[in-house]
């Protein structure tokens, strides 16, 4: 399916690998079309941000899910198949899919950018927080920021307040959502808030 409603990932240009193989794994529980609701509206979210960082994102990377044509793309997950390309929908982008954790990785987008956290549940690296001041700052500076968590996931609820705590702005869209899929459902991820910060 193309557009805005898109279940594969990254169309970096025609003669590109199939786009399922580029988003990588879907984890079993975000399987369902209704799961991808989330990188739908992070998506229109993000849809005047010239650059478009996303932390997290394979098996269902937002790269998919984008509406429009933006100079940059940058997915970091250590679960994604790493890729780079300078096209994205026909059009030119700097397309960048890289496998690593967040820690492992300096970012210094350009701005504006839009911060993208769909599934928030950063895990430690060595010594490196799952929270780093780097990504705080990321959050901070971002034009929008965007993130998606599970009410119950207790990982979650230690670190949205670290991360909404680097605004100064409220969130111009608080939602409460519960997603009716069965696999959601008994992971205990079914009820989630999605949560954007800037001009949406």
């Amino acid at each position: 399916m193309a557009g805005p409603y898109a279940s594969a990932g990254p169309k970096a240009s025609e003669a590109d690998p199939d786009p399922d193989a580029l988003a990588g794994t879907r984890l079993p529980h975000l399987a369902s079309p209704a799961a991808a609701l989330r990188q739908v509206l992070a998506a229109h979210a993000v849809r005047h941000c010239p650059h478009i960082v996303e932390i997290g994102g394979a098996g269902l990377p937002i790269t998919g899910f984008l509406t429009h044509r933006p100079t940059s793309v940058t997915v970091i997950d250590p679960k994604i198949p790493a890729h780079e390309a300078d096209m994205l929908d026909g059009a030119p982008c700097r397309l960048r899919h890289i496998a690593a954790k967040l820690q492992e990785v300096e970012l210094e987008p350009a701005s504006p950018y839009g911060l993208v956290l769909l599934g928030l549940s950063l895990k430690p690296f060595g010594r490196r927080a799952a929270t780093p001041p780097e990504l705080l700052a990321l959050a901070a500076g971002a034009a929008v920021l965007v993130i998606d968590y599970a009410l119950d996931l207790e990982r979650a609820q230690g670190q949205i307040g670290a991360l909404t705590a680097t605004r100064t702005d409220a969130p111009a869209i608080d939602l409460s959502l519960t997603i009716h899929d069965e696999a959601l459902r008994a992971a205990g991820f079914d009820r989630r808030r999605f949560l954007v910060y800037g001009d949406a």
